[in-house]
């Protein structure tokens, strides 16, 4: 744990631009790390060092000035470098780079199995193409825990690469489980609805507001395999893994799914180790984008990109943007910033998921936005059978009318597609089921034909 290490965070930026520390050291500290003090530099990137050297001694002072045990830059380190780096900075003192300090932050947030090895495999994926590096390395000057990762030899890539694999077809399996259970739900008649967005925009505390209405505990019979709460604080990337609710937005039943924010910057190798948590956004019938609407306008904007740059390869569902927390911002604001984004989010619902401002409205949102449910009707005999279906039809499905007319009973409704297919089958057994009643009932001495 890296909870009350000192740390100094450092960025470079090239010649001209001004470099922003707040992100990083947000993330330093969502890690646990005490930031006490920062250094940044406008210039093109060294070869050796990746900062000029003179940066680096600079940085070598304010880390015996403030005592600080880890060296946190907001920069993608080359191993040489970071070798390079530390080897200035006194002795013990850990150099971390932001891909380095996000892994670590999922590994602390890493509560299930799924998420324990998608850390692990976005670990073994950044260690890769180091471990040929690490062990020449190592084997010019040993330093005890180097990168925090031991000592090497020359199986070292083999040993990653099997890793990488088993790791894979674990995966492979927990998400082909995942894709049934979708379907399960889906054919039980819900709809599929993922929240996704920038993390610590808001997304948990926005997925309790709108699942507030039903107990937990109804959520834990119908999936006693779902985790039935969604944790919310103010720190970034509280939610690692999947978290799912059910949500009574109307006339249709909801699952709606939380799941880990995205950040800027991200690379392909860590994007890809997530795919299966991500794999619940994609996968869904509706997108909630949401973005914190109190900050910047620039901010947001530059957020929304890398949003729809992680969901545009594979984003298959329609997305509705959802400005979250407004009762941080004021109308007049809030309408310049809608003005401002219409580009990148054309007719944004906003809400307050901490106050419940408009929430009523994003529900109204969500049924008008999700895929259209086929409308159906039914004559069908009166029976105990017939009494089922009609039943199982409230439970998976919007009855709109339900009418008895002698012996018959006449049940319109509205429904998923697939669900309109099985009341169809349905309906056919139970008239054939009938049909064979009256059929035996009419044989002599109440026999069944044979």
């Amino acid at each position: 744990m890296s909870d009350g290490t000192n740390a100094i965070v450092a960025k470079r930026v090239n010649s001209g631009e001004s470099a922003d520390l707040s992100e990083i050291t947000d993330l330093a500290r969502a890690a646990g790390y005490e930031v006490v003090g920062t250094l940044s530099q406008s210039r093109k990137e060294d070869a050796a060092f990746h900062f000029g050297e003179g940066k680096v001694d600079e940085l070598t002072a304010l880390v015996a000035e403030t005592d600080a045990a880890a060296v946190i830059v907001d920069n993608r380190l080359g191993p040489y470098q970071t070798y390079n780096i530390g080897g200035k900075l006194p002795e013990g003192v850990e150099v971390i780079d932001r891909f380095t300090l996000i892994l670590e932050i999922f590994g602390q947030r890493a509560n299930t199995r799924k998420a324990q090895l998608q850390v692990e495999l976005a670990e073994l994926r950044y260690e890769l193409p180091r471990a040929e590096a690490k062990a020449s390395l190592a084997k010019r000057d040993e330093r005890p825990g180097f990168m925090g990762l031991g000592e090497y030899d020359e199986s070292r890539e083999q040993d990653i690469k099997n890793q990488i694999s088993r790791i894979k077809n674990e995966l492979d399996s927990i998400a082909e489980k995942e894709e049934t259970r979708r379907e399960q739900r889906r054919e039980s008649g819900f709809d599929l609805v993922a929240l996704a967005g920038y993390t610590n925009a808001g997304k948990s505390t926005l997925m309790r507001r709108l699942a507030e209405d039903l107990e937990v505990g109804e959520n834990e019979d119908l999936h006693p395999d779902l985790d039935p709460t969604a944790e919310s604080e103010d720190r970034l990337f509280t939610t690692l893994g999947t978290t799912t609710r059910r949500a009574d937005t109307g006339t249709r039943d909801v699952l709606l799914t939380d799941t880990v924010g995205f950040v800027s910057d991200l690379p392909h190798w860590l994007v890809e180790s997530f795919k299966s948590t991500l794999d619940s956004v994609y996968r869904a019938d509706l997108v909630l984008l949401v973005v914190d609407a109190s900050e910047p306008v620039e901010e947001m904007r530059d957020k929304l990109v890398t949003c729809h740059d992680t969901l545009y390869e594979r984003n298959e569902a329609p997305i509705v943007t959802v400005l979250n927390k407004i009762d941080k911002v004021d109308a007049d604001e809030l309408g310049r910033k809608m003005d401002a984004l219409q580009a990148l989010a054309p007719n944004p619902v906003s809400v307050s998921g901490l106050t419940g401002e408009n929430v009523g409205a994003l529900a109204d949102r969500i049924e008008r936005e999700l895929p259209d449910w086929r409308e159906e009707r039914l004559l069908l005999p009166m029976s105990d059978d017939t009494m089922s279906l009609v039943s199982w039809l409230y439970d998976h499905g919007n009855v709109k009318n339900e009418a008895y007319e002698g012996e018959n009973v006449l049940v319109e409704f509205e429904a998923r597609p697939a669900i309109v297919e099985k009341a169809r089958a349905k309906a056919a057994e139970v008239q054939a089921g009938t049909d064979g009643e009256a059929e035996a009932e009419a044989e002599p001495d109440g026999g069944y034909q044979t």
